[in-house]
């Protein structure tokens, strides 16, 4: 069985576990792989703070629509997957736990404050739409980094689906490169990193993946 598919057997089977009523990706078409409910795919209940930011995103992760149910109902969505890793911790007033279990800072660093969803961040202005960040996590006044920028994938990396990766026109921005600092390697233009680690313009297919902080 493909990893992919090995992925959502196994998210499938577990929603059936508890019971949840599962709908194809057209209602009453398609594979049953997406909750009737959306709590039902989450931990726990959307915080008002993080429904409005998702409602404010582009990805119509959170509402139905006459093509389909809400991506987040999907048991193999990523956005379910960010909010079900990262949310709880705000609610507890935590942050600070799970950005130093992800590695971002260590276990006593107090500056980590505040997360959010799918905010959006302009690169240039001939861009159409601004790109939405899966999770933000905001540091105190006085960290070494503002925030810490986190793009979730679940499923994504196994799908046999083909996929362009980094469009050229990123690449092409040399001038939102050059303030960058890369502590973890010599090289001055952190683009030419992406160039160097990912061949073939970021290619899917060749299975790599990089993880950036900033």
């Amino acid at each position: 069985m493909k990893a992919y598919q090995y992925i959502l057997t196994k998210q499938i089977q577990w929603a059936l576990n508890r019971n949840f009523t599962l709908i194809g990706s057209k209602g009453n078409r398609g594979r049953p792989s997406y909750t009737e409910g959306l709590e039902d795919n989450l931990f726990q209940p959307l915080l008002p703070k993080t429904r409005q930011e998702f409602a404010f995103g582009d990805g119509r992760e959170i509402l139905d629509s006459s093509s389909g149910p809400a991506k987040m109902k999907a048991v193999h969505s990523s956005s379910a997957l960010s909010v079900n890793v990262f949310e709880y911790w705000q609610k507890i007033n935590q942050v600070s736990s799970i950005a130093s279990s992800c590695g971002l800072c260590n276990k006593n660093n107090k500056y980590p404050e505040d997360i959010s969803f799918e905010q959006k961040y302009p690169i240039d202005e001939s861009f159409q739409f601004h790109p939405n960040i899966d999770v933000i996590i905001k540091n105190k006044r006085g960290a070494k980094y503002k925030i810490y920028a986190i793009e979730c994938k679940f499923s994504e990396a196994y799908s046999t689906r083909r996929h362009a990766g980094i469009k050229q026109k990123y690449i092409d921005l040399n001038d939102i490169w050059q303030d960058i600092q890369y502590s973890l390697y010599d090289y001055h233009d952190t683009h030419l990193i992406i160039l160097l680690l990912i061949p073939d313009n970021l290619s899917h297919e060749n299975g790599y993946c990089l993880f950036l902080i900033i």
